[in-house]
């Protein structure tokens, strides 16, 4: 064995994938009845917009511990599986975050870049229709308050949509009756990784919320299903946190 690749096994990255589910919203949905003679009742109950894990456990992790530059050619996806079991329809994002550390070389193992002759860690996103969502890059986002040490990247609200075979549903809209939606990344760590990466670890969070849909129309430009995968600025005065 060569010295080159000795050194090489002490290169490590750790990858996390998290899930995290929003958090639930309610929203108001009327019914009134009338008695005759002048007499009458109204009643009122609210639907539920919620997530649900396609599958147990509530989190889904892969780890790549002490990885070697060239283990992972595009063949160590890891996938997230979300389905709508809320009572009204919504709509569902996706918001990517990335955390990254230095290591003994200086270097981040993931640097926000997406240079094509940077040689650290990248990923790939694509949702069960084939669309690609966004891998957050460019400017740093706040890193939370324990992460000492990580620089961050956050993609917040990507679209997501549910699919007919490969075609997305026309409107946007989740239902409980709504085929899941899967998310797969396939992390990338090069043959040709720099030996000032040794030492560095990286964290992938995915994170899918939801919001109601009737009353918060998607309406704004970009937000179609030819955009599926890029941010979507809600409409109509709600967020999508």
């Amino acid at each position: 064995m060569s010295a080159q690749r000795v050194n090489s096994r002490s290169w490590r990255w750790r990858g996390t994938y998290f899930v995290t589910l929003g958090a639930a919203v309610a929203a108001l949905v009327a019914g009134i009845a009338y008695a005759t003679g002048g007499a009458g009742f109204g009643s009122a109950t609210t639907g539920s917009v919620e997530l649900g894990l396609n599958a147990p456990p509530p989190t889904t992790t892969c780890s790549y511990p002490n990885l070697v530059p060239g283990d992972l050619p595009g063949v160590a996806p890891c996938t997230m599986s979300v389905n709508y079991v809320g009572s009204i329809p919504a709509y569902v994002s996706l918001t990517v975050a990335v955390q990254s550390t230095a290591g003994v070389g200086g270097q981040l193992l993931y640097n926000g870049t997406h240079d094509p002759h940077y040689t650290g860690l990248s990923f790939t996103i694509t949702d069960n229709g084939g669309r690609s969502f966004t891998v957050p890059s460019g400017a740093t986002t706040a890193c939370p308050p324990l992460l000492v040490g990580y620089t961050c990247w956050t993609a917040a609200n990507d679209l997501a949509d549910w699919y007919t075979g490969s075609t997305p549903n026309p409107d946007l809209t989740f239902t409980s009756a709504s085929p899941a939606v899967t998310w797969t990344v396939v992390p990338s760590f090069p043959r040709s990784a720099s030996k000032n990466l040794q030492g560095t670890k990286a964290n992938l969070i995915l994170t899918a919320r939801a919001v109601q849909a009737p009353a918060n129309p998607i309406s704004v430009a970009g937000c179609t299903t030819s955009t599926i995968g890029q941010n979507c600025l809600a409409s109509g005065g709600f967020t999508w946190n």
